[in-house]
């Protein structure tokens, strides 16, 4: 199946005091590894973002348009510009997604709108996930509603949650879903990683 890839960036890090789209992890920025794990299963990738700062990774920028709703804008926006019948989207902060986990779920897709991984945790990750752009209308009508929250859209379309049973067999199962937001939780992933350089790019 022919899927795009987009990257979030879009978020205002205001919890970690600077962008962490560039914040390095293993000697390469965060947005630049979810980018890594975007080109080996899509046909193409963007990053969906606010400033033209992202032009310099060598991917086309989308800007959201109607900035300041949260991530349910990213899923409108990927599933408007995508080129393939298919959006995997995945967060610039969550570092250790892998091509492999991303192809199990494109595998998964066939049938539903929405294929979703869910975490050790029991909640489901919308921004590691599959989307058909056949469910624009439903995430159109979310956004004409009111409705912010994307797990909301699950209820709308037919979606298929992942269990986490399902992909730990992958290799970095359990980094997978480490979701950076904080200073404090930047730190515990580095060392998680095993170190590196704690100087933004």
């Amino acid at each position: 199946m022919k899927v795009a890839g987009f990257v979030t960036a879009g978020g205002r890090s205001s919890r970690m005091g600077r962008d962490k789209a560039w914040l390095p992890v293993g000697g390469r920025s965060m947005i630049e590894r979810a980018i890594d794990a975007l080109e080996p299963v899509s046909e193409s990738v963007s990053v969906i973002a606010g400033g033209d700062e992202y032009l310099r990774l060598g991917h086309p920028v989308i800007k959201d348009a109607n900035p300041g709703i949260g991530p349910i804008e990213a899923v409108r926006t990927a599933l408007a510009n995508s080129a393939s019948s298919h959006a995997v989207l995945l967060g610039c902060d969550l570092p250790f997604v892998t091509p492999e986990l991303l192809s199990f779920l494109i595998d998964l897709s066939e049938g539903f709108q929405v294929v979703v991984p869910v975490g050790k945790d029991l909640r489901p990750e919308p921004l590691c996930a599959v989307y058909s752009t056949r469910a624009l209308a439903a995430v159109n009508e979310m956004i004409a509603r009111g409705e912010r929250t994307v797990r909301l859209l699950f209820e709308h379309v037919p979606t298929r949650f992942v269990r986490f049973g399902e992909i730990e067999h992958l290799a970095g199962s359990a980094l997978f879903f480490e979701n950076i937001n904080t200073p404090g939780e930047y730190e515990r992933v580095l060392d998680l990683a095993g170190g590196g350089s704690r100087e933004a790019r």
